[in-house]
């Protein structure tokens, strides 16, 4: 069964002891700009107004990142598998793994394959439109390592690239200037974002998706449930300069999301950590568990009232949908 996790922004301790009750395991006047840009991640897709500089972002798919290498794939492809091999070879020396063999894929991609007691595939994936995209495969049995190839040969063949700025076909898996037709309720899926607002250099946003096993209590139990009951010194501490600006259930994007906006006063500034949260349909690649969050950091600037935090963050929210 696919491991449920919650994802829990670490931006600042004010965010991280709000959000800490819902984890699982005043500047000069300014006009936000009103341009946004649309972003496309794993079955998502939302507008921010930010020019997307400095994302931080992870793709998973059967629990192994797939990073985007390069644009001119062909040229670069020789130059990775070749370095590859060497640093096995190298490292074999000192009693590392020792280089198997490559496996060449349809299109012009390849597997190099490595063994010491079980087996491992760095995998490069090379689009038609000439993206080159890595995967890093380990502990593959002897018993599992065909069946580790027919996968890697079948995932190349559902990998295609794109301009960022398009938006990928529907029902498809949004990866960084590509995306994979991957059918779905099939593979483990997992995207996790992180998005800073340059029009807005005082907030940050995360964005995490996971296809999950079984869903853990919602968002909003989590709260009441952390908020109920003996407290600790340090959470009644947290909570007295907490404020709930809104605790609400919403259909976005056709799913039920619970919503929770909290406000807190720090050394005099004024600290927001919005969450909004889907608790996921198990084994469901369309319906993952979804976390969208915005914390505010401490420094830069940042809203000037609670209306305009709302506001910014509303049409956040109503821009959310599944590609």
């Amino acid at each position: 069964m696919f491991q449920y996790k919650k994802h829990i922004s670490l931006l600042n301790t004010a965010g991280v002891l709000m959000f800490a009750l819902l984890a699982s395991v005043d500047s000069e006047a300014n006009d936000m700009p009103t341009t946004k840009k649309p972003f496309y991640f794993g079955r998502y897709t939302f507008k921010v107004p930010t020019d997307g500089a400095n994302i931080w972002s992870a793709y998973k798919v059967i629990d192994t990142k797939i990073q985007l290498v390069s644009h001119d794939g062909k040229r670069d492809l020789i130059a990775e598998v070749s370095d590859k091999i060497k640093k096995i070879n190298i490292l074999h020396e000192s009693g590392a793994a020792d280089y198997e063999r490559t496996v060449k894929l349809d299109g012009g991609g390849a597997i190099v394959v490595s063994k010491l007691t079980n087996y491992a595939m760095d995998i490069f994936y090379l689009t038609k439109g000439n993206t080159l995209y890595r995967q890093s495969v380990g502990s593959i049995s002897s018993a599992g390592i065909n069946k580790a190839i027919a996968l890697a040969r079948e995932i190349n063949t559902l990998s295609h690239d794109r301009n960022p700025a398009e938006r990928p076909p529907t029902g498809t898996f949004a990866i960084e200037a590509g995306y994979l037709t991957l059918p779905l309720d099939e593979f483990e899926e997992q995207v996790s974002i992180g998005l800073p607002v340059s029009s807005m250099p005082g907030i940050h946003l995360t964005f995490d998706t996971q296809r999950i096993g079984e869903p853990e209590p919602s968002l909003l139990t989590r709260y009441e449930e952390r908020t109920s009951g003996v407290l600790t010194s340090l959470l009644t501490s947290v909570l007295s300069k907490t404020s709930v600006l809104r605790k609400s259930k919403k259909i976005v994007a056709g799913l039920k999301f619970e919503e929770l906006l909290l406000k807190a006063k720090v050394e005099g500034r004024t600290l927001y950590s919005f969450r909004l949260e889907y608790p996921g349909t198990p084994e469901s690649s369309m319906e993952p568990y979804t976390v969208i969050e915005m914390s505010t950091l401490d420094r830069g600037l940042s809203f000037q009232s609670d209306k305009e935090a709302l506001r910014f963050w509303d049409e956040l929210v109503a821009s959310l949908k599944r590609i």
